[in-house]
């Protein structure tokens, strides 16, 4: 008896790949794509089974080119349409199924040779996929990843929390650099979206991809050549830096959501410092240049400073260098730990509001609770 598969959906390539030409697009790109995509960025799917990544493409240059590239190819007698099965790889513990959008197309009838298996349904052909071996290399495969990515993860769970970020997209490739496959030592990130809704781009690099992407104006345009691509980013690249007509604006909202006031706010040498007071007494300064130059500092009301979050390059034994965060700066008893900041305010007005209660710079009085 056959199973309703119907309530399985199936994964899109086409969006990622709309911007292309043509002659851009190959199987090799595509599948280069799923695979470097494939760790962790599809657990929300409901699967067919839990080792399989189901695709479609809505175009048929794309199918054409994906059947020409498979080596394993099943047509189904019923309903009459074709499914190209890819094996696991080392960069990839999934088996990826391609099938064209549109079973009614008439164009699968002239792909279908002697080089396609006929099976009779979905049914069997998951059943056939169904394999004690397909199942231990996948499970291999998440659990090496788990660990090579276990500090990119810690990163993008540390942005999550103390950012605006909520979603995250990783791209990995065998032992963690999206470049070549060796073992990722760096990375190189970005943000795309809006402030309010901003979405993580995190790639893990070895120390020469590293380099490769610091060549490139975006971490984007360095994606785009890891796949061959020649998109048009311009409208994506992220500014370095606050335009200086919109730092009065910024200065006002990040006012606004501390529950403090607009005061001092001055452009010096290295940067503007903005100035917030709090009703405690209690005063954040911040100096922002560029998102690799900033600082965020908590003040007490007798003006010293209890908390400190920067990017100085004076700790590299602290994770993520050169961001870090000191418990009580200019003190014996600071404590520097990593930073998962931006050097944005909007995006990091969720961890300087939770350091402003757990300073207890909310209180009538105003007195520090971190010891």
């Amino acid at each position: 008896m056959s199973l309703d598969f119907s309530r399985y959906s199936l994964i899109n390539i086409d969006t990622a790949l709309q911007e292309l030409a043509q002659h851009e697009i190959t199987a090799e790109v595509v599948d280069a794509y799923v695979c470097a995509m494939s760790f962790s960025n599809f657990d929300f799917l409901e699967k067919r089974l839990p080792f399989t990544l189901d695709l479609k493409t809505n175009q048929p240059t794309t199918w054409d080119k994906l059947v020409r590239h498979a080596k394993r190819k099943y047509w189904l007698k019923n309903p009459g349409f074709g499914v190209l099965v890819f094996d696991a790889t080392e960069s990839c513990g999934y088996v990826r199924t391609y099938r064209f959008a549109n079973p009614s197309w008439p164009g699968h009838l002239v792909y279908l040779d002697q080089s396609w298996m006929q099976v009779a349904d979905e049914t069997i052909l998951y059943e056939m996929l169904d394999t004690q071996m397909s199942k231990s290399v996948f499970d291999t495969w998440v659990s090496y990843q788990s660990k090579v990515t276990e500090l990119p993860t810690e990163f993008v769970n540390g942005r999550h929390a103390n950012t605006t970020v909520a979603k995250s997209i990783m791209c990995s490739r065998g032992e963690g650099c999206v470049g070549c496959g060796t073992k990722a030592t760096a990375y190189a990130a970005t943000t795309l979206g809006r402030a309010n809704a901003p979405v993580l781009a995190y790639l893990p690099v070895c120390e020469e991809h590293l380099a490769a992407a610091r060549k490139h104006p975006s971490v984007l345009h360095f994606l785009a050549s890891i796949f061959h691509l020649s998109l048009d980013w311009d409208g994506l690249v992220k500014r370095d830096s606050i335009p200086d007509e919109l730092v009065p604006v910024v200065h006002e909202c990040v006012a606004t959501e501390l529950d403090g006031t607009v005061d001092l706010r001055e452009q010096r040498r290295n940067g503007w410092f903005l100035t917030i007071p709090l009703k405690s007494g209690w005063h954040w300064k911040l100096r922002i240049r560029s998102l690799t130059d900033y600082s965020y500092m908590l003040h007490d009301r007798e003006g010293t400073q209890q908390y400190r979050a920067d990017s100085a390059p004076h700790h590299p034994e602290v994770p993520f260098f050169p961001n870090h965060e000191h418990s009580r700066p200019q003190t014996d008893a600071d404590v520097k730990s990593p930073s998962f900041l931006y050097g944005h305010p909007l995006l990091d007005l969720k961890r300087l509001k939770d350091v402003g209660q757990e300073y207890g710079a909310y209180e009538d009085g105003g007195e520090g609770t971190i010891s």
